[in-house]
């Protein structure tokens, strides 16, 4: 049963300005899983340089989250990266970044902007 939280958002960025941890470290094992079966040799994005020692960071909660870049913006603007790492990585990149999938209902607080959002709990993480 998911969590009901009221949390506040970013009004410059648009997205969330605290992401759920438990969310967080499921869909970082996640991608981790897909990034650990690229070989080394084959790596012309350097996802193994790039991708996975964010994932990594944000794993051991050393990454200030939520973030407002993130690697290989070029290339996705520009659709040359491949088709499956769109895949793998997205759920992991728009996580982090705190962003909104549908608009939420907007309340504000002394001039501050919050929505309620559902969070996981203990018993969604094996999912």
């Amino acid at each position: 049963m998911p969590i009901r939280k009221l949390v506040e958002l970013d009004g410059e960025y648009g997205g969330w300005l605290e992401v759920d941890p438990l969310k967080v470290r499921r869909v970082a094992l996640k991608f981790r899983k897909w990034l650990e079966k690229i070989d080394p040799k084959d790596d012309p994005f350097n996802f193994l340089h790039i991708d996975l020692p964010l994932v990594d960071r944000v794993l051991r909660g050393e990454q200030p989250l939520p973030i407002q870049v993130f690697p290989h913006m070029w290339e996705f603007k520009e659709g040359v990266l491949p088709p499956n790492y769109r895949s793998a990585s997205s759920e992991f990149y728009n996580v982090i970044r705190g962003a909104l999938y549908d608009p939420p209902d907007v309340i504000v607080k002394d001039g501050r902007y919050y929505a309620w959002t559902d969070w996981e709990d203990d018993g969604e993480q094996s999912k």
